[in-house]
């Protein structure tokens, strides 16, 4: 008799371990995942942006106000023919300044976003900033004939940048690199301000 009670208690202790009532956690349960953060992908944490944009519907010279104009002393603000290299359907917005001594563009750039432009310009030659609102990116270029040129990138939208850069007018001997990021600074602050609006 004993020998039938032992096998029957230790068939007992085992239903007890693997309940099903609903609400209680069976022994199979006991190893259950927990939640997951991040995004799908298992990439980084998203960007905090105020809004993302799809570039390939933002005309560049859009981005800049009648009022901004004025204020920034832009004189013209054309539509330009786009550079192949920043992808297709990609937009440009060519600027010149009252005082002649600078020019500058807004680019859309749809075929690649930070990662891209941490392996193309390098990591160590980009600097951080906000722009409105958008985490951004300056770096300042050599330009022969010229004190060169300041460039302003803003994480739009997943895997797109505006570009906004200045540089000094050809032979322009009284223009220098600090103005040349100072205008460029400006006309990205008023773009990515508008951009937010879009």
């Amino acid at each position: 008799m004993r020998r039938l009670a032992i096998p029957f208690l230790l068939a007992v202790v085992l239903a007890g371990c693997s309940t099903t009532e609903p609400g209680k956690p069976s022994a199979s349960d006991e190893t259950g995942s927990a939640p997951t953060t991040g995004t799908s992908t298992g990439t980084a944490a998203p960007v905090n942006r105020p809004k993302a944009v799809d570039l390939k519907t933002v005309e560049p010279c859009s981005l800049i106000t009648p009022e901004q104009k004025s204020a920034l002393g832009l004189k013209t603000l054309n539509t330009g023919t786009p550079l192949p290299d920043y992808g297709e359907g990609s937009k440009r917005c060519t600027e010149t300044f009252e005082d002649r001594k600078y020019l500058g563009n807004i680019h859309t750039l749809v075929n690649g976003g930070v990662d891209r432009l941490k392996r193309t310009v390098g990591e160590s030659k980009l600097t951080s900033l906000q722009v409105a609102g958008y985490p951004a990116y300056l770096t300042q270029r050599e330009s022969p004939g010229s004190v060169g040129a300041c460039e302003i990138y803003i994480d739009a939208n997943d895997g797109q940048l505006l570009l906004v850069d200045a540089f000094g007018g050809l032979g322009e001997e009284s223009a220098t690199l600090d103005g040349a990021c100072e205008r460029a600074k400006a006309v990205a602050a008023a773009a990515g301000a508008v951009l937010a609006t879009k």
